[in-house]
């Protein structure tokens, strides 16, 4: 208990100093350091460095708390800047429900130009009144299942039980598509697999790979259900802070990674197929068609319940 107390007042006495200068920052996310999002903010730190003259500390692979707890830290000042997922923020601002929907992009072009352009910059912004905003969308792939068969079509998840995130749009989805949805933490989830708690889960490739669920399910399904972007959020009281020419530098060097991101993330990606091949994963081409037509209930749900953000989805739709 003193070792704690200890800790607690040496990381209070810490950003307290820190957060006195203007011109320093600290940057903090839990993903570890061989993840491609990872490489992407440690170039985003350089680049700030580099040409503002900021002082960046970088607290990798959780060292300050979790998603969660770093979001927290960001709305008190405490952390300038941190990653976090867009369903996460859902509970901060309904826009970016918006973006956890099934099949809502109809391809990669039109998930670029929403996210990259006044749409996107619209639903980062919403969150101004609540301690943080939105500097911009990287990219996180799409999510498919993985089981121990192919999924080609909703009819091959009838009756599966499927770990899902604890979130009603995840739970919707399943029910639409025949499986029995089974929320259960992350950190949980290569047991449940493993003991048949559930029979499969869903993800993107890099996830799949670095926890190592390969190892217990074997078959991976393109059917890309979902493609809900990461965001990299700054708090509005260190960005009241930081000076005008700083400001500048943040908001240049957040649109650039955008495109380090894609770049990490795609070489990620073609590493972790390789090796996943090696280990016996076998990849499906689901009917994605039938996987469109069979979550409509869920667009028709969601309408229902969220009147106002009809008129977001339909300008998603329209673009």
């Amino acid at each position: 208990m003193r070792l704690l107390v200890i800790f607690s007042l040496t990381l209070t006495l810490m950003f307290s100093v820190f957060k006195a200068s203007a011109s320093n920052m600290i940057v903090a996310h839990e993903l570890p350091q061989e993840h491609p999002v990872s490489a992407s903010l440690d170039w985003f730190a350089a680049e700030v460095k580099k040409r503002a003259g900021m002082d960046v500390k970088m607290y990798p692979g959780g060292e300050l708390g979790n998603e969660t707890a770093l979001l927290k830290m960001v709305q008190q000042g405490d952390v300038a800047i941190t990653k976090v997922g867009a369903s996460l923020l859902t509970n901060y601002s309904d826009d970016y429900k918006v973006l956890a929907l099934p099949y809502l992009f109809k391809d990669r072009a039109q998930y670029d130009k929403v996210l990259q352009g006044s749409i996107g910059t619209k639903i980062l912004e919403s969150t101004k009144s609540v301690g943080f905003v939105g500097l911009a969308f990287l990219d996180a792939g799409s999510r498919s299942f993985y089981t121990d068969k192919p999924i080609k079509t909703p009819a091959d998840l009838k009756g599966l039980k499927i770990r899902v995130q604890n979130s009603s749009l995840p739970m919707d989805m399943m029910n639409a598509l025949g499986a029995i949805p089974v929320p259960i933490a992350y950190s949980e989830l290569y047991s449940a697999l493993q003991i048949g708690l559930v029979n499969g889960a869903e993800n993107n490739i890099p996830s799949f790979f670095s926890s190592k669920h390969y190892e217990v399910k074997k078959h991976y399904s393109y059917d890309r259900h979902t493609m809900v972007p990461d965001v990299l959020v700054v708090s509005t009281s260190a960005w009241n802070r930081f000076t005008d020419q700083e400001r500048q530098v943040l908001t240049q060097v957040a649109a650039e990674t955008v495109k380090v991101q894609e770049q990490n993330w795609k070489n990620y990606v073609d590493q972790a197929i390789g090796k996943l091949k090696q280990a016996g994963v076998t990849f499906t081409d689901s009917d994605i068609p039938a996987f469109q037509k069979a979550v409509q209930p869920v667009y028709d749900k969601f309408k229902k319940e969220n009147p106002g953000l009809i008129g977001l989805l339909n300008e998603i739709q329209q673009q």
